[in-house]
């Protein structure tokens, strides 16, 4: 619930920013071929939007992916997220002296893994979302 929270403020002003960017010819073309309210957002709002919800979306989980502070103040013991996890690990006693350091840099880049495979896959509509409000036409 706080990253709900914290993220709607950004969003909601995004979105608006982004929602005001689009052209009142849209909307007044569907209303005056006989769409309703709804039909005009399933049909002209969502699927403009998709690369800038894609964008707030990737924004968010990567937020919430990388999240120490919050995690390692209200979480403990057996529930814990991957980042509080790896910087609370430690070696077993009985194992060759290695530095800690260096298994859990092993250990971030393979918990990087994720974001980078969901990053690349949604590279394009994240690109267009970011830049959707750079020009105007």
């Amino acid at each position: 619930m706080p990253y709900v929270a914290g993220g709607q403020a950004f969003a909601i002003f995004i979105l608006r920013s982004f929602f005001q960017s689009l052209p009142q010819e849209l909307f007044d073309s569907a209303s005056i071929d006989g769409a309703g309210y709804f039909r005009v957002f399933r049909s002209i709002v969502i699927p403009l939007s998709v690369p800038i919800l894609v964008t707030l979306a990737l924004m968010n989980i990567i937020g919430i992916w990388s999240d120490f502070v919050l995690p390692s103040l209200v979480l403990s013991g057996d529930h814990q997220t991957l980042a509080v996890a790896i910087v609370n690990f430690h070696a077993p006693p009985l194992a060759p002296q290695e530095n800690d350091f260096n298994i859990q840099l092993a250990a971030f880049v393979l918990s990087s893994i994720p974001l980078v495979l969901m990053f690349s896959f949604l590279m394009r509509y994240f690109v267009r979302g970011i830049t959707s409000g750079a020009i105007k036409m």
